[in-house]
């Protein structure tokens, strides 16, 4: 019985987790599309854009060392 009850409670946390992250990506994209559809520059704007924008080792420019 207590078996049954602890899974029962983490299914709902799984799944209140998932809503919570899946409610903010459909804000966050939401924003976006305000955004950019206005033309606007907001904060919540900006900030989406610099958090959305991801970098990897293969888009970081190589630096070359002056040669003196």
């Amino acid at each position: 019985m207590i078996l049954v009850l602890a899974s029962i409670i983490a299914v709902f946390l799984a799944g209140t987790t998932c809503g919570i992250f899946a409610m903010l990506v459909i804000g966050i994209h939401a924003e976006e599309r305000r955004t950019t559809r206005n033309g606007d520059r907001s904060r919540t704007g900006t900030a989406s854009r610099c958090l959305l924008s991801t970098q990897t080792g293969d888009d970081v420019p190589v630096r070359v060392k002056a040669g003196r």
